[in-house]
C-alpha cells in the first residue's frame, strides 16, 4: 500500500477537462508522487504550485509547447524521453501517448485508459490524421508504435466497460474497470430547492463530435429554449444553424455553469464518449440527462429513473426524447443518488483496493 516511489505521468497538462480531473485526484492519494508529462502550463492548475514537475524537451521550444496536439509525430518521443528509472509504481492516464513512457523493469506500470488512441483506430471518427499529408502513414506508424508500448503495462484500468471492450477490441488485452473521479463527493447537491425552468442546458466542448447541432435543429424544430455553453472551432457554424430560441454563453464560471444544471429541464448530451462527465455532473445537480444511448452514457444515465436515451444520433430521435421526457416525472433524490456512484470517494477507494492486491 506504501510504494517507495510512485509517479503520476500525464500526456500533458495545459488545460482542465476529465484527463486531467483523473491526474490531479492521483496526486491527492499519492501527495508525495512525483508528475510527469510532455508539456505544463502552470496557469491552468494553480493548486499545483510548488508541485516538482517533470517535462519533455517540448516544454523549451515554445512554438512546441503551444501546439504540441498538432505534432502528433514528437509526442512518442517527448514521452518516451521522460525518466522514470527511480520509481517502483508508475500510474499514467493515457488517452494517446501516456502509456508509452519506459519505467524500471522492476516497476509496476498502471495505465489508466481514457480510450484507446482515437485518431489511430478510429480515424473515421478523428479525422485529425488523415486530413494531413501522408495522413495514412503516419496512422500506420503510430499503430505499431501504440501496440509496442502495451509491453510495458502490467494492468490496464478503464474508466468504462465501453473502453474496456475497445481494448479488448484493438489491443486483444483484459482490463479493470474504475469509474473515474466525475465528481467530488462534496459537489454533490442533496438539497436542491431551486425551482427548475422551462430551457435545455447542454455544455462541452465545440466540436463535431460532440453533435450540439443535432440538439439545436432538434429545439429549433420544436420551438424549444436551449442555453449551449462552451468554445470551440464549430461555434460559429453551430451560431448560423441556431434559431431564435438558441442562447450562447460561453464557457462559464463554475458557479453559473452549477446554476445552470440546477435551475434547467433537462440536459441534453448528444455524444458517443467513452465515459462523458457532463450527465455525471448535472444528475450531480438533480436534473435529468437527455442522451445518446451508446457509449458510456449507458453506464451513467439510467433511461426512465434519471434520464431517456436515444437510439440513434438524430434529430428526430432528440425530438421524441425531449417529447418523452416532458411526460415523465422524476424524483431528484434517485437523480442525484445515481451520480454518487462517480466520486472521487469511490474512485480513491477502488484504485487503493487494486493497488492492495498487487
Amino acid at each position: 500500500m506504501k510504494p517507495k516511489k510512485v509517479a503520476i505521468v500525464a500526456e500533458w497538462m495545459t488545460s482542465r477537462g476529465g484527463a486531467e480531473k483523473v491526474v490531479l485526484e492521483l496526486l491527492k492519494i499519492f501527495p508525495e508522487a512525483d508528475l510527469f508529462t510532455t508539456v505544463y502550463q502552470a496557469s491552468a492548475f494553480p493548486e499545483l504550485k510548488g508541485k516538482k514537475v517533470t517535462t519533455s524537451f517540448l516544454q523549451k521550444i515554445p512554438i512546441l509547447r503551444n501546439h504540441h496536439q498538432t505534432l502528433l509525430p514528437l509526442l512518442p518521443r517527448a514521452i518516451e524521453s521522460l525518466n522514470l528509472d527511480k520509481y517502483d509504481l508508475v500510474i499514467s492516464s493515457s488517452s494517446s501517448i501516456g502509456k508509452g513512457i519506459i519505467k524500471s523493469p522492476k516497476a509496476i506500470h498502471l495505465c489508466y485508459c481514457h480510450t484507446p488512441m482515437r485518431y489511430v483506430w478510429q480515424p473515421d471518427v478523428d479525422r485529425r490524421l488523415i486530413r494531413i499529408p501522408f495522413g495514412k502513414f503516419v496512422i500506420r506508424w503510430l499503430k505499431k508504435w501504440d501496440l509496442k508500448t502495451n509491453k510495458g503495462v502490467d494492468i490496464f484500468i478503464c474508466n468504462s466497460n465501453f473502453t474496456k471492450d475497445r481494448v479488448k477490441k484493438f489491443y486483444n488485452l483484459d482490463a479493470q474497470v474504475i469509474y473515474p473521479p466525475a465528481i467530488l463527493k462534496s459537489e454533490i447537491n442533496t438539497q436542491n430547492k431551486v425551482e427548475r425552468g422551462n430551457f435545455y442546458f447542454a455544455i462541452s466542448r465545440l466540436v463535431h463530435y460532440k453533435r450540439f447541432d443535432l440538439a439545436i435543429e432538434a429545439c429549433n424544430k420544436l420551438g424549444k429554449d436551449l442555453t449551449i455553453a462552451g468554445a470551440g472551432p464549430e461555434e460559429k457554424w453551430l451560431r448560423r444553424i441556431a434559431g431564435p430560441t438558441i442562447s450562447f454563453i460561453g464557457a462559464p464560471s463554475d458557479e453559473v455553469k452549477k446554476e445552470l444544471f440546477q435551475t434547467c429541464k433537462a440536459v441534453i448530451f448528444p455524444a458517443e464518449e467513452d465515459f462523458g462527465i457532463v450527465p455525471i455532473e448535472a444528475q450531480a445537480n438533480g436534473a435529468p440527462v437527455i442522451a445518446y444511448g451508446k457509449g458510456g452514457n449507458t453506464e451513467t444515465v439510467i433511461d426512465g429513473k434519471t434520464g431517456c436515451l436515444f437510439e440513434k444520433q438524430e434529430i428526430k430521435s432528440i425530438m421524441e426524447s425531449i417529447g418523452k421526457l416532458e411526460k415523465m416525472q422524476f424524483t431528484e433524490s434517485d437523480i442525484v443518488e445515481n451520480a454518487v456512484r462517480f466520486t472521487d470517494e469511490k474512485f480513491k477507494k477502488s484504485l487503493l483496493k487494486l493497488i492492495e492486491k498487487i
